[in-house]
Parts: C-alpha cells; sequence; structure tokens
C-alpha cells in the first residue's frame, strides 16, 4: 500500500504589539522546521480502519528549545497509538523558544495534533493551540502562552501527584487575564488551595494568542498535575 503523508504545520510568525523599536515585545514559542521539527518526527500508526483522532498535548517550552513536563490526551485514541505517536517525539522535538521583550521565555505550550486516514491518504496536522477558540477564530490562530511563574501552591500540598486541576482564563490582547476560574476533575477544592491558584492566574503574564499577526482575546485553559516539577521562567 503506498502512503500519502502530508503534514500541515502552522509555523508561528513573530508579532509584536505595544513596541515602539525593533524587538517585538512578544515573540510565540513554535515548533523548529527540518529534522527535529514535530512533524518530520511523528509516524503515523500503523492501523488498517479509516480514522479521524485528535491528539491535545499541554506542558511547557522552555527557553532552551525543549518540551518539559508534556502530557497528551486523546478519548477517541483508546489503544494510544495515537497518542503515543505524539508523545514519543517529545524528547527529539526542538522548539524556537518565546520571547518577551527579546528575552527567552519559559512558557506554558498546548498544541494538537489531527491524524486523519481515509482509504490510503494519510495526514498529520499540527496546530499551536488547545482547540478552544475554534469556533470564533478558526483553526490558524496561535493559543496564548503563559510566562509568569505558577508553582504549585503550598495551600494544595495535601493534594495527590494525579490529581487534575483545571485552569480557565480569559486572555485578553494585552496578555492579562480578565477573568478566570479554577476546577477540579474528581474532588472539591478548599478555599485555601482554590485561591491559591486564582493568585496566580489573578497576576498572571501571557503572550497573548494572535490571528493573522495581530493579537486576540482568547479562552486559555490549562490542566495542572502535582507533579512536583516547578516552573522557571527561564533556564
Amino acid at each position: 500500500m503506498k502512503n500519502i503523508i502530508t503534514i500541515a504545520c502552522i509555523l508561528l510568525i513573530p508579532v509584536s504589539a505595544l513596541a515602539s523599536d525593533e524587538t517585538p515585545q512578544f515573540t510565540h514559542a513554535r515548533f523548529v522546521e527540518g529534522d527535529r521539527s514535530m512533524e518530520n518526527l511523528i509516524e503515523f500508526p500503523d492501523i488498517d480502519s479509516d480514522a479521524e483522532i485528535t491528539v491535545t498535548c499541554s506542558g511547557h517550552a522552555t527557553a532552551r528549545g525543549r518540551l518539559r513536563e508534556s502530557r497528551c490526551s486523546a478519548p477517541d485514541d483508546p489503544e494510544l497509538k495515537f497518542t503515543l505517536a505524539v508523545s514519543r517525539t517529545f524528547n527529539s522535538a526542538r522548539l524556537v523558544p518565546a520571547t518577551v521583550n527579546g528575552k527567552a521565555e519559559e512558557v506554558d505550550f498546548q498544541f494538537v495534533v489531527i491524524f486523519r486516514k481515509n482509504g490510503e491518504m494519510e495526514s498529520i496536522e499540527i496546530y499551536p493551540h488547545n482547540m478552544k477558540n475554534v469556533e470564533r477564530l478558526g483553526m490558524n490562530y496561535i493559543g496564548a502562552q503563559r510566562y509568569s511563574v505558577h508553582p504549585w501552591p503550598r495551600r494544595c500540598v495535601e493534594f495527590a501527584r494525579d490529581d487534575l486541576i483545571m485552569e480557565v482564563a480569559i486572555v485578553n490582547e494585552l496578555g492579562q487575564a480578565k477573568d478566570f476560574d479554577v476546577l477540579a476533575a474528581n474532588f472539591g477544592l478548599n478555599t485555601a488551595c482554590q485561591e491559591g491558584f486564582a493568585a496566580y492566574l489573578r497576576n498572571g503574564r501571557w503572550i497573548p494568542a494572535s490571528l493573522n499577526g495581530a493579537f486576540v482575546e482568547s479562552v486559555w485553559v490549562m490542566p495542572r498535575l502535582n507533579s512536583g516539577s516547578q516552573f522557571k521562567r527561564t533556564q
């Protein structure tokens, strides 16, 4: 069988706002091109039937161009073939780091990988966002990327390592949260713990989402696990 694999990776073109000199205030983290690019590293799983699987990934893009603490999920991938096809590339993939006022920064980094198979045609598409704004912005936008520090709050130390928290915010075009919430998947958040997460969101700073070279307001959703790994602004 002859497989034709097409890769559509949205390359993030640095955009600027509120900058008066030649150095853009913000540029987003993005996958590099070439041998270490995500699109060249992912191999389409060996399957017989037609399929369309979306793998959603969240983690950190470091100031040195690596993926760290990244995890993926795909509800329609019960055997994890597609999820593993993405996660196997994490150690090898490289990124162009995000920058704030010309300085490389570690950022929260989200992307989706969409696998499609129709007969002999196979395709892989990579988009640098969490798909939470597709209805309003379409597929070709760049998601907001948080660069402010946000360790696991000390007020939440009693939660187990795999307890999942969801941070939700509306991030405006200036990179600030105009609204936010903190949700727990399987347990109740006490007031002290919830305020610990809320403090980081209230004071948080993001590289705003971008569409066609302009910063735009967006919905930002980030899963958090008590992994013990500390977020660093630079490294």
